[in-house]
């Protein structure tokens, strides 16, 4: 499991039956799994397999520096803290050890006394214990070589290399023990590197009932904030579920920008204005009420999937407002009615036509949002988003739209009465119109009342 080797790791699959799969959630029976102990295992870690690409572990950690000692004694203190958290488990270090192995350690001043070199020691080791080829033999018409070496009974233990004797230079016999010692030992096969330096990773679960990734990682960038100044020189990079949920926020929020753009862009197109696209975007930010409102009842956290959904919402909710802005534009071409007459009655007048629109919609997007006819937990998170947002979009949109175009409006006469500012008045041809007729019926009066 995870780059472990040898014959010390072992790994075990357990398969859902038909039953479990459909009423048993795999927390609960890892909830189980975890009392279990194993007589003879150091450790025992569970996990449930994931579909889809992998995404990293809850919590993972990587720390560097050239300085060996720092980062052991800097990951090993982190790791105690972290194990202290409740719903946090499963904590590891990503050594990849191997068999243990036994470390001989010379004396080297010692050894040159006898007159011993390092070849020599090494190579009577190897030859009592892997075996040295002493010549070829012939048997059955086939060469065999002939291999000398200690019997079984003598290398099996630690003590058996320190017996092991060296003849020097005169021809005496030196046991190992007397010129080194041993030392049994975690072998360590593979040294990781980050960036040019050496590292370590730190991963583990989290029980997300309890406590979620990014709390943990916090947490660990605390402990990490207090006691770097103990460790100079170890820097932390974080992976796994964070580094994944970084890129996938970047990403989407790339996704939303285009799509604003995207959407403006075709509203400035269709009115050949830049002012009135800008009502219709405001309209926006009304579908999050309605979608943040639904999460909270519906005990919900706000996943990716729920902040795609947001997105396609934004294409949907400015349908409203279109129907209503172009419904304005068309009254005022008309000139029938003032423009507050319009503003007053253009709500009640197409609400028909925005309800349906969005009703529509929102009755496509419900069987799904609530599994009706079957369920997909990827998709709840979207459509439930979609629906309620579209739900409080539409009916905040037929209050809003009309409140924004007055204000859009006054906003153009004040711009227009003052000099200064008429260069940035950006209403249409219609407003500054009216605002010429306002401002000659204000010189009328001013005649009028001198003449009176």
């Amino acid at each position: 499991p995870k780059g472990g080797t040898g014959d010390i790791h072992g790994l075990v699959l357990v398969y859902a039956s038909d039953f479990a799969k459909y009423n048993i959630e795999d927390p609960q029976y890892l909830k189980r799994l975890r009392k279990v102990r194993l007589e003879g295992a150091a450790s025992l870690s569970f996990e449930a397999q994931v579909n889809g690409p992998p995404v990293g572990d809850a919590i993972n950690a990587t720390f560097r520096s050239n300085n060996v000692e720092s980062l052991d004694a800097m990951i090993t203190e982190i790791k105690e803290r972290l194990a202290k958290v409740e719903g946090v488990r499963d904590l590891k270090v990503n050594d990849i050890l191997g068999e243990q192995e036994v470390k001989v350690l010379i004396d080297y001043p010692k050894a040159n006394q006898l007159g011993l070199s390092v070849d020599a020691i090494g190579n009577a080791i190897r030859t009592a214990l892997s075996g040295t080829m002493a010549s070829q033999v012939i048997l059955n018409n086939k060469e065999v070589d002939l291999n000398v070496r200690y019997k079984d009974s003598y290398r099996v233990k630690e003590a058996d290399i320190s017996s092991i004797k060296v003849m020097d230079a005169m021809g005496n016999l030196v046991p190992v023990s007397t010129v080194a010692k041993t030392e049994l030992t975690s072998g360590q096969y593979e040294i990781k590197r980050f960036d040019f330096k050496r590292s370590k990773t730190l991963s583990g679960g989290v029980d997300e009932t309890i406590i979620t990734s990014q709390e943990a990682n916090g947490l660990l960038q605390s402990y990490y904030d207090e006691i770097s100044k103990d460790y100079p020189g170890v820097s932390l990079v974080f992976g796994g579920q964070a580094e994944s949920t970084k890129e996938s926020m970047q990403s989407l929020g790339q996704a939303g920008i285009l799509a604003l753009m995207g959407i403006f862009g075709l509203l400035v197109f269709l009115f050949g204005s830049y002012i009135r696209p800008l009502i219709i975007m405001s309209t926006i930010p009304l579908g999050l009420i309605g979608f943040s409102i639904a999460f909270f009842f519906h005990d919900r956290p706000v996943s990716f999937m729920a902040l795609i959904g947001i997105i396609g919402l934004a294409g949907i909710i400015v349908n409203s407002g279109i129907v209503l802005i172009s419904f304005i534009e068309q009254l005022r071409e008309e000139g029938k009615m003032t423009l507050d007459e319009i503003l007053v009655k253009a709500s009640g007048m197409r609400v028909r036509a925005v309800l349906v629109t969005s009703l529509t919609t929102i009755s496509g997007l419900l069987p799904t949002a609530y599994g009706i006819g079957g369920s997909d937990s990827m998709l709840i998170p979207m459509t439930l988003a979609m629906a309620w947002g579209l739900t409080s979009g539409t009916v905040l949109t037929l209050i809003w739209v009309p409140c924004a175009y007055a204000l859009l409006e006054d906003w153009n006469r004040f711009l227009q009465k003052v000099p200064f500012l008429s260069f940035f008045a950006t209403g249409s041809e219609e407003a500054e119109e009216e605002v010429e007729e306002e401002l000659v019926s204000e010189e009328a009066l001013v005649v009028q009342e001198r003449i009176q």
